[in-house]
């Protein structure tokens, strides 16, 4: 889809009422932009329904057992009534998230028959279509009079429905292949707290085993073994900087000590970090 609109970047939402009950009468959508992590948004529980379509930057939904799910772009995260949840916003400026809202009594009635579900996030993606969508019932709900919102509930349940079916049509492998290329960014990128295989696995929300198939069948080596060679490929370069010592290349590489690191790089080198490293001092010196 097209990049999203900047004038979008703004908080503003509408709230109706149809009744007096809060937790039934509610009717309510707008956009959220965050800039920074909310506390307000940690074990959050919704008296009705909410869901929100997350259109820009990226995050992690916590679920009420406590299990990370990462959150991004053309996830819908479903904010089930009652259900202690968090959503955590990367504070990089970028969070948009288009919201919806209704009663929990027509959120029991819609589950009872079987049109909606208890999964937590969703990945319908974006499209222009779904953004245009969600402008249009922010404008529809802004200028509607009473006698209008039963029909625009309708409405707010059809985009949830719309939502449900872009979710279904996602073909697997895409949205394996996107996240399985994400892990081949994170691992070993010093970019997460732990950056290791099952840390990546976690934080992308996928099991470590079925990670591991997967990543296999995909790059044709496991995941471990691709980890190993970025970490060397890292070494070697900064091997190249006489600067720095084993140790301290050793560390920025992941590994625990300078002896792990050695013995490790003279398994898939054939020598080791000062044999490198003086083979090249030798081939520079020969050069010059």
């Amino acid at each position: 889809m097209n990049e999203i609109p900047k004038e979008l970047f703004v908080t503003r939402s509408v709230h109706k009422n149809i009744g007096m009950d809060p937790s039934n009468s509610i009717l309510s959508c707008g956009f959220i932009h965050h800039t920074r992590h909310l506390s307000q948004n940690e074990n959050l529980v919704f008296k009705y329904y909410g869901a929100l379509l997350l259109l820009s930057g990226e995050g992690t939904y916590i679920d009420k057992d406590g299990k990370s799910t990462r959150i991004y772009p053309g996830c819908f995260i479903q904010r089930i009534p009652y259900v202690r949840h968090s959503t955590i916003t990367k504070e990089d400026g970028k969070w948009l998230e288009f919201f919806v809202c209704f009663g929990y009594e027509t959120y029991c009635s819609l589950l009872h028959m079987g049109l909606l579900s208890e999964s937590p996030v969703l990945y319908p993606g974006l499209t222009d279509h779904l953004l245009d969508r969600c402008i249009r019932f922010y404008e529809q709900l802004s200028q509607a009079s009473s006698s209008q919102l039963p029909q625009l509930l309708l409405e707010a349940q059809q985009f949830v429905f719309t939502i449900y079916d872009m979710h279904r049509k996602q073909t697997v492998v895409p949205s394996t292949r996107s996240l399985l290329d994400q892990s081949r960014e994170l691992l070993g990128s010093g970019r997460l707290p732990d950056d290791s295989c099952r840390g990546v696995a976690e934080y992308l929300g996928i099991g470590y085993e079925s990670f591991r198939k997967l990543f296999r069948r995909e790059f044709h080596m496991p995941p471990h073994t691709y980890l190993i060679q970025k970490r060397l490929n890292t070494a070697k370069e900064l091997l190249l900087d006489d600067s720095l010592s084993i140790q301290e290349i050793a560390a920025r590489t992941g590994y625990p000590d300078s002896f792990s690191f050695s013995k490790q790089f003279k398994k898939y080198t054939s020598l080791t970090p000062r044999e490198f490293r003086s083979l090249h001092q030798i081939s520079r010196s020969e050069g010059g």
